[in-house]
């Protein structure tokens, strides 16, 4: 009689047994932590600390330096702070168009040996004249010019009416910016008052940008030629509306 073949367990009995609570637990937990360093870091990127930054790496951020308003003294005055060196230009700032940064250009003089000044008498073509540019001009004209020379470019601004009304003695009234004097300056001319000022006059570049200038520069014409555009320059519909 023939013996019977090993028979097959069954496919539940192939499985591997399944691993202990313990295990599994330990696990989802070890699994849970690995996500703790990255919830750390998002949060770091997102917050602000007094306490410096963690650097596996020093590079340059560790390093012997002045702090601003620190004494020094390797420097005579005993100042850490100093002033840029004479003739030092910022990446970027080189500013070599004469017409958009200084209004003016330099001609060397072979007879005298200096340099003769020239004065455009046209906006730089970086400035669009339109009428965006016009009203910025016109804000920027009411924020830092009316006070001294008014709205209308009379000369009248509010300081200049205080001081009169005080009497001051030593006060010299602002330039009357409809007189022919200024209105026959080239806008270059122009530029280079705001810029850098004008006898008694400051300078205005550090507060206002280079563009802003130039648009006070457009505005102030667009003053000058209301008070004294000619007949010739109002359309016969509106010239007949004003008579």
């Amino acid at each position: 009689m023939a013996e019977d073949p090993v028979k097959l367990g069954t496919l539940s009995d192939r499985e591997l047994p399944r691993p202990p609570f313990a295990m599994i637990g330990t696990f989802l937990i070890l699994t849970v932590a690995t996500w703790i360093p990255l919830v750390v870091f998002a949060r770091a990127r997102v917050s602000k600390s007094e306490e410096p930054r963690v650097h596996l790496i020093q590079d340059m951020s560790s390093q012997p330096k002045y702090r601003e308003q620190t004494s020094s003294e390797v420097f005579a005055d005993g100042r850490a702070d100093r002033l840029p060196i004479d003739g030092t230009v910022a990446r970027g700032q080189l500013d070599e168009d004469d017409h958009y940064y200084r209004g003016y250009s330099r001609t060397p003089d072979p007879a005298t040996g200096k340099d003769q000044i020239t004065f455009f008498d046209t906006l730089p073509s970086q400035v669009v004249l339109s009428p965006a540019l016009l009203d910025r001009g016109q804000q920027r004209f009411n924020i830092y010019c009316a006070v001294c020379h008014g709205r209308d470019g009379y000369g009248n601004g509010p300081i200049n009416a205080r001081a009169v009304e005080r009497q001051e003695a030593k006060w010299i009234p602002p330039a009357n910016l409809q007189s022919d004097a200024v209105r026959n300056r080239p806008d270059g001319h122009l530029f280079n008052t705001i810029t850098n000022g004008i006898r008694n006059m400051a300078g205005y570049g550090a507060q206002i940008p280079t563009q802003d200038r130039w648009a006070i520069v457009a505005y102030l014409r667009a003053l000058q030629l209301s008070q004294q555009a000619p007949a010739s320059a109002v359309p016969a519909d509106l010239l007949n509306a004003v008579k």
